[in-house]
């Protein structure tokens, strides 16, 4: 089985403009997010997908010096992309998250893989993580029946065409108690993330990337300052999603 993790990537943001390719000690955020996904080796090809419009040419520079694929499609229909990188790569299953994340959780892949061979589940999710830690694992062929079936082309949010439509098998990973921390928030749209993840690698050095998901959450159960940095934002977070989330969806 082969199996890529994609890192749904654009260059558009404004909340925090450019903000996958702000440094930390002289590597952009998206280039630590590969290095860490590096880590699994499972995992067969590592894929930064991205949009074909021309702001988001840095993204594939990245890539190549990082020596990991690119692919470039649809700017709005997340889940075209997808897709068309999984076909393009010949990808048995995909593991997805988006470039904001660059402490991902890569030392629980192996255990969405494997729930994946024991279930046949057509998405799993991770949400009993730290947000910024969980990921999601999709069957390719789930989301080739979204693709069927769905009629609207922004999916920029698009769990809800493997929830609400009652057509596919959606499970959740089981996360011991010890890494679920609801206020812990390890994603990158504010300014005040970009101070919480600098106050890590400050602390925990270059290599932090390297850490596994229980030492990281150990240093911030140690160093409740950093976790005080960004904590407010996951609210206003929660309150764009849950608005974007409840736009119509339309399938047939």
């Amino acid at each position: 089985m082969k199996i890529g993790f994609l890192v749904t990537a654009r260059m558009k943001s404004t909340r925090l403009p450019r903000k996958l390719t702000l440094e930390i000690n002289g590597r952009e955020i998206i280039a630590l997010m590969v290095d860490r996904l590096k880590l699994c080796k499972m995992v067969d090809e590592i894929i930064i997908a991205t949009s074909s419009n021309a702001q988001d040419d840095l993204l594939c520079d990245i890539a190549k010096r990082e020596n990991v694929k690119c692919y470039r499609g649809s700017e709005d229909d997340v889940l075209e992309r997808l897709f068309l990188a999984a076909i393009k790569y010949k990808l048995d299953y995909i593991l997805n998250v988006t470039a904001d994340c660059p402490l991902v959780a890569f030392d629980f892949i192996e255990k969405m893989v494997n729930k994946y061979k024991d279930t046949n589940a057509d998405l799993i999710t991770g949400f009993k993580l730290p947000h910024g830690f969980y990921f999601y694992g999709i069957k390719v062929a789930a989301l080739k029946k979204v693709l069927e079936i769905k009629k609207g082309t922004d999916t920029e949010v698009w769990g809800r065409y493997f929830t609400d439509t009652g057509l596919f098998k959606v499970i959740d990973l089981e996360i011991p108690k010890d890494f679920q921390r609801k206020n812990y928030r390890l994603t990158l749209d504010y300014p005040e993330d970009y101070e919480f993840f600098k106050g890590i690698f400050n602390k925990l050095g270059n290599d932090a990337y390297k850490k596994s998901t229980m030492q990281i959450i150990e240093f911030l159960d140690e160093h409740p300052e950093i976790v005080a940095l960004n904590a407010h934002c996951e609210e206003r977070y929660k309150e764009r999603w849950e608005s974007q989330n409840k736009l119509e969806l339309r399938w047939k």
